[in-house]
């Protein structure tokens, strides 16, 4: 089984793989940090077996499982530190949990049922339980984030929207509007509607300027500037989409405009 280790602890991770070490059935693949890094390696090693930590900052065990589509679920061992609500779910769910800190014992009998759901599909009612414990999640959730990734040259915005992770390629994006203690995403055909900042936004990805208090643009899809009354103006995007400027902002423009 090609297998895969998401889970924030380092130690953590080294102890899965102490308890590995030697099963000729295991073959460990690689291992993730976060969630953002476990969905990527996911999506391109294909493991046939996940150890999935729940409680994940930003995006977490949750998450990582719904963004995937149902018919490319892998094997799943969560683990969790002590949770009500994630104990009762995977109860009423009747699926098998890692509970932090967990034996060798323990932690060899989940595995040897992964194993037999691998080798011989004696379950095949397993994707209806991992369906409906996600479903019970998302039930649950409290609303929409922007998850900001670590790194300064992340090409995507990462948004959380109703216990789903979705990536928008920031070229994909056209303009933002401030919401109250919200944002308004705006791409060619949809929108998303997270809680965040302009100020934010701005500051960490540069692709975007502020032209209002209440709009940023991506300069990337500026076409050209109309005029407006008492120096106020329209910035023009691609596909003749129109966005309102200030003129106390027309200063962050670029030059060349």
């Amino acid at each position: 089984m090609r297998t895969l280790i998401i889970d924030d602890e380092k130690k953590a991770r080294e102890g899965i793989k102490l308890l590995l070490i030697g099963d000729p059935q295991v073959d460990l693949i690689g291992e993730a940090k976060d969630g953002k890094e476990a969905i990527d390696k996911i999506s391109s090693m294909k493991p046939d077996l996940i150890f999935l930590d729940i409680q994940m900052p930003g995006i977490n065990g949750f998450d990582v499982l719904g963004s995937m589509s149902e018919q490319n679920w892998p094997i799943v061992i969560f683990s969790t530190a002590y949770d009500q609500y994630a104990l009762k779910a995977f109860e009423v769910n009747a699926l098998d949990y890692l509970l932090k800190p967990y034996s060798s014992e323990r932690f060899h009998k989940s595995l040897d049922r992964a194993k037999d759901y691998f080798n011989n599909k004696k379950d095949p009612s397993l994707e209806e339980k991992l369906k409906s414990l996600l479903q019970e999640y998302q039930k649950n959730q409290n609303g929409d984030a922007l998850i900001h990734s670590e790194s300064d040259s992340d090409s995507r915005l990462i948004v959380k929207s109703n216990g789903k992770i979705h990536f928008l390629q920031l070229k994909d994006i056209n303009w933002i509007e401030a919401m109250d203690s919200y944002v308004k995403i705006h791409l060619s055909d949809h929108t998303h509607i997270v809680k965040s900042t302009l100020k934010t936004l701005e500051r960490k990805y540069k692709i975007f300027v502020q032209i209002h208090k209440s709009h940023l643009v991506n300069v990337q899809k500026i076409q050209y500037l109309e005029s407006y009354f008492n120096g106020d103006f329209f910035v023009v995007l691609e596909n003749d989409i129109r966005v309102r400027g200030s003129r106390n902002f027309k200063s962050n423009l670029p030059k060349t405009l």
